[in-house]
């Protein structure tokens, strides 16, 4: 899974004596084991009953898309990712349905944003996953230049009526690390939205989800963006019905002769992207947000500021690797809310 940043969330009182406050009171709730992350939830209900619910909602939700996005070990009863990989070359095989909603909406987002973003990069992203575990050496060029080979994710198909998925590649393997995370995240907003919780802020280890605003007289929540030292927040900004995913290279990470390889691989290289440290992606949709801040790291700023730029939406921070820092004009806004 990819990147692991921990948003900071800020402003965590129980509740201000505003009128709202008299009836609904600010609970939270967290947990560990899916997505390999810490799992927060933040909501405004009038009893903690009531919130329980959500809370026992999130958990289910989220360890229910962990299994079906799963790409390292089966689980019984789920035609998850593992089973397609290990099945899909020999002939069409069954698939979750909400598997196969989000490669269709991968696809789509191939169409509109470009393929930088690439689920059937799983050849070369595995070589530098037993590589990154290994911890002493880089994966070999030739290995990688072979396993690119077979990336073609138009090679992937996909039968939605039969519930099916083929590789026309038989060396295809599918990784949904760059967007699984933030997919299941809005899912489980929207199934907690339909519940009935509107109030909330949910953090899927650092993929963040802002409903309505607090009940306790703000007008927002106050999100924090996360420094390269992992600790300290670079920026604080409000947000409301809006998500924020952030893609960087200073949590998953190994050296080998001293220098850094982090885990953002660039599709035209095969090597970790070069351009930046981290970017940051606001949107209403988490699961475009993750997409596109995957796709944002590894192209050049020009290319990727014009990208963000043409999304009805979207906002974005830049901090290059020469530590030169760059955002729309929207996303100062953002900013300036909290000021």
């Amino acid at each position: 899974m990819k990147r692991f940043l921990c948003m900071l969330l800020a402003a965590l009182f129980l509740f201000s004596g505003c009128a709202s406050a008299e009836t609904y009171q600010k609970f939270q709730h967290y947990f560990f084991g899916t997505f390999d992350t810490f799992i927060t939830l933040i909501g405004y209900t009038k009893t903690a009953d009531e919130f329980r619910t959500y809370a026992d909602l999130t958990e289910t939700e989220m360890r229910r898309y962990h299994m079906v996005f799963d790409m390292y070990y089966p689980y019984d009863g789920v035609a998850n990712l593992y089973h397609v990989n290990q099945n899909a070359a020999a002939g069409p095989v069954k698939a979750e349905p909400v598997l196969i909603d989000l490669l269709l909406q991968i696809k789509k987002w191939h169409e509109q944003y470009g393929d930088m973003t690439n689920p059937a990069m799983g050849t070369v992203l595995s070589l530098w996953h037993d590589a990154r575990e290994g911890g002493v050496s880089l994966p070999d060029h030739d290995a990688l230049l072979e396993a690119a080979k077979h990336t073609d994710f138009s090679k992937v198909i996909i039968d939605e009526q039969a519930g099916t998925i083929f590789f026309e590649d038989p060396m295809i393997r599918l990784d949904l690390g760059a967007v699984a995370k933030g997919y299941a995240a809005q899912l489980t907003a929207n199934a907690i939205r339909d519940a009935g919780l509107d109030s909330f802020i949910l953090n899927a280890g650092g993929n963040v989800i802002c409903g309505d605003a607090p009940l306790d007289g703000r007008t927002h929540w106050t999100v924090g963006i996360e420094d390269v030292d992992g600790v300290t927040s670079r920026h604080l900004i409000g947000l409301t019905n809006l998500c924020i995913v952030t893609s960087g290279d200073y949590h998953r990470y190994y050296e080998v002769d001293g220098e850094r390889y982090h885990h953002l691989i660039d599709p035209a290289t095969l090597y970790p992207a070069k351009h930046m440290r981290a970017v940051s992606i606001i949107h209403p949709e988490s699961g475009l947000s993750d997409f596109l801040s995957t796709t944002a790291f590894v192209l050049p700023y020009e290319q990727s500021r014009a990208l963000i730029e043409s999304i009805p939406g979207a906002e974005a921070v830049w901090l290059l690797a020469d530590g030169s820092e760059y955002w729309t004009d929207g996303f100062q806004d953002l900013m300036d809310a909290v000021k």
